[in-house]
C-alpha cells in the first residue's frame, strides 16, 4: 500500500511539475501577421492582424507609427481566440510603418516586441482615374443588359398574357358549347 501512495505522489508532483512548465514557457508572442513583418503591400492597409503563439488577455495593446514617429489612430480592437485585430481610423498611406504590441498573456505574464512592413500604395487620385473609364463602360453595359431584361419580361408577359386571354376564350367557347349542345339534348 506505501507503494501505490508513493507512486501515485511521485505522478501528481510529474504532473504539476510539468503543467507549471507549460505554463511558464507558454508566453504570448506574434506568431504570425497581416501585413507579415518585413512585407511590403501593394494596397492600403486599415487593419492590422496579429496571430499569437499562446492565448492573450483583452489588456493587449498595440501602436502605429510611421518612420518620423507619428502615431496612427486605432479606431477598434478584435479579439478572435488567439488573433488580436486592430482596426485603423483611416488606410495607410504608402510608408514604412512599425507596430509596437504589448501582450498579457493567457498564463498572466505580459511580453511585449515589433515589426515592420510597407505600404506601397498606388494614390487615390492614381486610382480613381484609372477606374472611370471602366465604370462608365461597365454602368452603359449594364443600363443595355438591364433594358434588354426590361423588353425581355415586357415580351414574355405580353405573351403569357396573349397566351392566358386566348385559353380564356377558348375555355368561354367549350363551356359555351357544352351548355349548348346539353340544352339540345334536354329538349330532345
Amino acid at each position: 500500500m506505501k507503494s501505490f501512495k508513493a507512486t501515485f505522489v511521485v505522478v501528481l508532483l510529474v504532473f504539476g511539475s510539468a503543467t507549471m512548465a507549460s505554463q511558464t514557457l507558454a508566453h504570448s508572442y506574434v506568431d504570425t501577421s497581416t501585413p507579415e513583418d518585413g512585407e511590403t503591400v501593394e494596397e492600403t492597409v486599415d487593419t492590422i492582424t496579429m496571430h499569437f503563439d499562446a492565448g492573450i488577455e483583452p489588456a493587449t495593446t498595440a501602436v502605429v507609427t510611421d518612420v518620423d514617429g507619428n502615431e496612427y489612430t486605432i479606431g477598434s480592437e478584435e479579439f478572435e481566440g488567439d488573433d488580436f485585430i486592430v482596426n485603423l481610423d483611416e488606410p495607410l498611406p504608402s510608408g514604412d510603418y512599425t507596430v509596437a504590441w504589448q501582450a498579457l498573456g493567457a498564463d498572466g505574464h505580459g511580453t511585449e516586441g515589433e515589426f515592420n512592413f510597407t505600404v506601397d500604395a498606388q494614390d487615390e487620385e492614381e486610382i480613381v482615374e484609372e477606374e472611370e473609364p471602366e465604370v462608365i463602360e461597365e454602368e452603359e453595359e449594364d443600363l443595355e443588359v438591364e433594358e434588354s431584361a426590361e423588353t425581355d419580361v415586357d415580351d414574355e408577359e405580353t405573351d403569357q398574357n396573349s397566351g392566358l386571354v386566348i385559353a380564356i376564350v377558348v375555355a368561354v367557347l367549350v363551356v359555351g358549347l357544352a351548355v349548348f349542345f346539353m340544352s339540345r339534348r334536354n329538349k330532345s
